[in-house]
């Protein structure tokens, strides 16, 4: 997750940095009233959303757009439902505040709630999903299970093949697959070995297993 400041310029910029490179106070030059802001655009979520945020910020209007650091946006970036945020300052006076909301990835089990996990790794708001997610249970350490599942994602692993995640006090974890195969890992999982798990699936040896334990170094169990 992060947060960018992209600086847009255009013919009239270029003519002002002409003005500024031959202009003997800098000073005048930055606190020239060109520069306020006077145009705020929000994009990213929902119009009604968007509208909400551009109200929290509009004593950002007016101010000048030179002094406008990455602080004043960090109250946003920290936001539940905000995976990455880039500001564009458009010059002379315009800024674009263009969000990437965080989507599902998957859904924590506990005893009396369920918490749907976003891809900044951060509790989303919702209570309902539009597609199927893996279910996670075993573990509430949002931390190990968002690692677990960028690595599961980056693998050659088909992610949208999982059912359930278990995860174990140990440190390990075994993956559910909604064809009812069981994948068992160890603790010291890598991706390579994710990587692999997917190969044998594709192997016509471990086409009725049920069962693939991959817990012993350079061992395969399966149980059909």
């Amino acid at each position: 997750m992060h947060l960018k400041i992209d600086k847009k310029f255009n013919y009239l910029i270029y003519g002002l940095i002409i003005l500024f490179l031959t202009s003997i106070n800098n000073y005048n030059f930055y606190n020239r009233k060109i520069f306020n802001i006077n145009i705020v655009e929000v994009t990213g979520f929902s119009v009604k959303k968007n509208t909400i945020i551009k109200n929290e910020i509009k004593n950002i209007q007016g101010k000048n757009i030179f002094f406008i650091k990455k602080n004043y946006f960090k109250k946003f970036i920290d936001r539940n439902d905000t995976k990455d945020l880039i500001v564009k300052k458009i010059y002379p006076n315009k800024l674009i505040i263009n969000f990437t909301p965080a989507k599902p990835i998957c859904i924590i089990l506990l005893k009396d709630h369920n918490i749907i996990l976003g891809d900044n790794g951060k509790k989303l708001d919702i209570d309902t999903v539009e597609k199927k997610l893996p279910k996670i249970s075993g573990s509430k350490n949002f931390n190990d299970i968002f690692n677990v599942i960028n690595i599961l994602k980056s693998s050659k692993l088909d992610y949208d093949t999982i059912n359930e995640i278990i995860f174990f006090k140990s440190g390990r974890f075994d993956i559910n697959l909604n064809d009812k195969i069981l994948i068992k890992f160890p603790i010291n999982y890598t991706e390579d070995l994710i990587n692999y798990s997917s190969d044998l699936l594709r192997n016509k040896k471990f086409i009725n297993s049920k069962v693939i334990d991959l817990r012993i170094k350079n061992k395969i169990i399966k149980y059909e």
